[in-house]
């Protein structure tokens, strides 16, 4: 049974205590509680079922609609685990509501669907704190519990509105080129302007035993490449290397540091990736501050040595929970690229397949074409 809303018994309280009022005004004082609890309650939920329609419907993802659903359902539960003996809206007095539309002044219209969202994620962390405050008087247990939601509330917040100011820069990225100077054709430099002239559009510069000094250095002459192409320039784990270069961001292993904690360095519009090799850690990533995730590795591959291959399944299983922009990685080559497509990649990263070829650009160009292709194909057009 569900905990029964209890009365202040301190004297200090500015209602007194209750206890003491004859069994009508204890009885208001109830009622005017149970008002308070189930219109917050309703404010809470409505708020948290707008965030997931918007982000369902207006903007077509999947996983995280299911996380503020998840949420939606967490905050019906808490309310029904404190109406006790009778369901809160029997205490609803709509017609003396101060909020009613005919007490309010006209409501001041959104100036455009992301204000919606935002809006009402505002709504939802307003309301739970509300609701927190009133269930820690009530029932300790449920203000904990209430205290757990909002920090929740507060992290999906941060994964969803960042996801959607940073998605434009890689909306149609799809050929993504790792850059390792001991495994390229030719110089950084060179391997870097012949993949952008393919068709590259993000550039990640992976060099695991450079000193600082000359991946600095190095990382600078990049980013005047990819900048002057219209590419994304990222820096393989290296936080202070991408701060210092000006490279739009950072991708980061799962033992680096959190993309949250990097993001306090490299700033709100920083670009930041995260590896993942199975479900649950790509279920996690935009709510660790991720804004794309790397999918594998797929098959063996020389720059991931040291990790088995996840194999082709984890491609679809990682696009189920997550609707971060995903790029399979692994040995992604002429011979298995069709076969990552099938299994449902929309996006690849590719290192040896391109930088080690002797014809650099034409690599790039290769597989850029069929990813377009294949994005064509998938959405029906010619």
């Amino acid at each position: 049974m569900g905990a029964m809303i209890s009365h202040p018994t301190s004297p200090d309280s500015p209602d007194g205590d209750v206890r003491d009022r004859a069994p009508l005004e204890a009885d208001l004082f109830e009622a005017r509680t149970r008002r308070l609890l189930d219109a917050v309650g309703n404010r809470l939920e409505e708020a948290l079922r707008v965030v997931e329609d918007q982000l369902r419907f207006r903007h077509g993802l999947h996983a995280a609609p299911r996380a503020w659903r998840e949420l939606r359902h967490e905050a019906a539960a808490l309310r029904r685990s404190m109406t006790g003996a009778h369901p809160l809206p029997l205490s609803r007095d709509v017609a003396s509501d101060p909020g009613h539309p005919g007490r309010t002044p006209q409501v001041t219209p959104h100036l455009g669907p992301d204000a919606v969202l935002q809006a009402n994620v505002a709504r939802a962390r307003e309301a739970i704190r509300s609701l927190e405050e009133e269930y820690r008087r009530i029932d300790p247990q449920a203000g904990r519990s209430a205290e757990r939601l909002r920090y929740r509330i507060y992290a999906h917040e941060s994964a969803a509105l960042g996801f959607l100011a940073r998605r434009e820069k890689l909306a149609t990225a799809r050929l993504y080129v790792l850059v390792t100077s001991h495994l390229a054709k030719g110089t950084a430099e060179q391997v870097t302007q012949s993949a952008l002239e393919g068709g590259a559009q993000v550039i990640q510069l992976r060099e695991k035993e450079m000193e600082g000094r000359e991946f600095l250095a190095l990382a600078e002459r990049l980013r005047a490449l990819t900048h002057a192409a219209g590419a994304v320039l990222i820096i393989n784990d290296r936080v202070e290397i991408a701060a210092l270069s000006g490279a739009d961001g950072v991708h980061l292993g799962q033992g680096d540091i959190l993309p949250l904690a990097a993001r306090r360095i490299l700033g709100p519009d920083a670009i930041i990736g995260l590896s993942t090799h199975e479900p649950a850690e790509a279920a996690r990533a935009a709510v660790e501050g991720a804004d794309y995730i790397g999918v594998g590795p797929i098959h063996l591959t020389k720059t991931k040595e040291h990790r088995e291959a996840v194999g082709l399944g984890y491609i679809a299983a990682a696009k189920e929970v997550s609707d971060l922009p995903a790029f399979a990685i692994g040995s992604v080559t002429r011979k298995t690229i069709d076969s990552v497509l099938e299994a449902g990649a929309e996006r690849v990263a590719i290192c040896t397949g391109v930088i080690a070829e002797e014809d650099v650009r034409a690599a790039a160009e290769f597989y850029r074409t069929r990813l377009d292709a294949h994005a064509r194909e998938r959405s029906g057009v010619e």
